[in-house]
């Protein structure tokens, strides 16, 4: 019986301290950018079909920086990717480059804002923009699709 007085108290005393309304602390990662190469022509994945050889480096340059930036690749049968996730974690503009086999195929310009409200903090993008390179945007899966002719 004393043990359950005692638990109940406790009950009572976390449930009364330790959660006001006003503590509603999250954070939520900003949003990442999925880009897949595809034959302007056909649709098909310039990976897959093997037009672009995997083992040759994807590369992200920040162009105001001269930097290589992080991204991720993700490669499966007839999934390949390239994911960036850098934009948002902290406010700024961003203008990327990205080359394929040393060979730039199109420039990623955005602007990114780090925003706290009651309590949450998120990323808000102010502007999107993919320069020098046709592209759709899957708006079912938020996949933007370049597309590379790969016709000389």
């Amino acid at each position: 019986m004393k043990r359950l007085i005692k638990f109940s108290f406790i009950l009572l005393l976390i449930t009364t301290l330790g959660c006001t309304s006003e503590s509603n602390n999250c954070t939520t990662p900003p949003p990442y950018f999925s880009f897949e190469f595809v034959d302007k022509d056909s649709g098909e994945n310039l990976y897959t079909n093997g037009t672009f050889d995997s083992k040759q480096a994807v590369t992200v340059t920040d162009l105001d920086a001269n930097k290589v930036i992080q991204y991720a690749y993700i490669k499966n049968e007839d999934l390949n990717r390239l994911v960036i996730n850098s934009i948002g974690w902290q406010s700024g503009v961003f203008n990327y480059s990205i080359a394929i086999q040393g060979k730039s195929v199109f420039e990623l310009h955005a602007s990114a804002e780090r925003v706290s409200e009651k309590g949450c903090s998120f990323s808000r993008i102010n502007s999107f923009e993919i320069k020098n390179a046709e592209f759709q945007l899957d708006k079912t899966t938020g996949i933007y699709k370049i597309l590379i002719s790969t016709k000389i």
